[in-house]
């Protein structure tokens, strides 16, 4: 396929395959996936759905030569509790990039979700060239995340005055202690908070009954002020879900330090915790975190387009 820089081929949009030959070839074509949001947007790629898990996806082609150019793909995400928004993902074969066709894909599937009142949403890794194609399309940052690596026992003695409680198995948690985990999570809900849930449904989605642990920071007035949930299996690298429970609290540094501390008492063999943080987990608490991570696995950046 050739182009000219002002003049793009004409394209046609096919469903996505549903044979594994055919399916194989697109993405043998796309080559390896890159990174992390790469293989994660791949997953879009796949035969149309309606419902509540919608998706499209269609294998791109020159009009005039048959020839493969790429794959773009929607789905709607019923977490995200916005049915207007679908994640939307676009690739280009890599030897036929910047030639404007990702942007004729865009615009393609942006009529198919206007027409069904939806709008586009995407990720990227923070400041990749695929970052920078989506803020150049009228993309705006909504949501950054990233995972830190963390090793509790080298930020050194905390201060605090809280009371720590360790609970080993979510499901048999004090209730006031469940209930604030799951306050932690309505309170980062991106987009939009969701209403409380019922105290008999929250202990429902929990499945761990093994030795998964609970950690919560209460204050003296018998409050939780902060909580963080622990992987089942932990080994040099565990897992930490958690911090204060309000995310604006503006004790979240001394909170985040007390719920470390505790990590690194009940977990002597545990080396470090990769914490996973977003910009709603606070300011406060994701510099605390960024100045004492000793690796950063992970930087993702969510944004929308009207």
């Amino acid at each position: 396929m050739r182009a000219t820089d002002d003049k793009v081929p004409s394209l046609t949009f096919e469903p996505w395959p549903d044979k594994a030959g055919e399916t194989s070839a697109v993405l043998a074509a796309l080559g390896s996936a890159g990174d992390m949001t790469t293989g994660q947007g791949r997953i879009l790629l796949r035969s149309d759905q309606d419902g509540d898990d919608l998706c499209r996806a269609r294998v791109i082609r020159d009009s005039a030569t048959g020839e493969l150019a790429g794959a773009v793909g929607f789905r709607r995400l019923p977490v995200l509790l916005d049915e207007r928004l679908v994640w939307t993902y676009v690739e280009i074969v890599p030897r036929l990039r910047e030639r404007g066709l990702g942007s004729a894909a865009l615009a393609h599937m942006t009529r198919m979700m206007s027409e069904m009142g939806l709008r586009p949403w995407g990720k990227a890794v923070t400041g990749s060239p695929a970052h920078r194609w989506m803020t150049d399309r009228g993309f705006r940052h909504q949501h950054r995340t990233r995972t830190f690596r963390v090793r509790p026992r080298a930020i050194g003695p905390v201060e605090h005055g809280y009371a720590i409680e360790w609970h080993e198995g979510p499901t048999w948690s004090p209730d006031d202690v469940m209930q604030a985990w799951w306050d932690f999570l309505d309170a980062r809900v991106w987009p939009h908070p969701i209403p409380p849930t019922p105290m008999s449904q929250e202990r429902r989605a929990f499945h761990c009954e093994s030795w998964a642990p609970v950690v919560a920071a209460r204050r003296l007035d018998g409050t939780i002020a902060g909580i963080g949930f622990l992987d089942e299996f932990p080994s040099d690298d565990g897992e930490l879900s958690g911090g204060p429970v309000d995310p604006s609290d503006p004790e979240g540094r001394s909170i985040v330090a007390a719920l470390l501390a505790a990590c690194a008492e009940h977990l002597p063999g545990v080396r470090s915790l990769l914490l996973e943080l977003s910009d709603s987990d606070g300011e406060d608490v994701v510099s605390f975190i960024a100045d004492h991570a000793v690796d950063v696995l992970d930087d993702i950046v969510a944004c929308t387009r009207d």
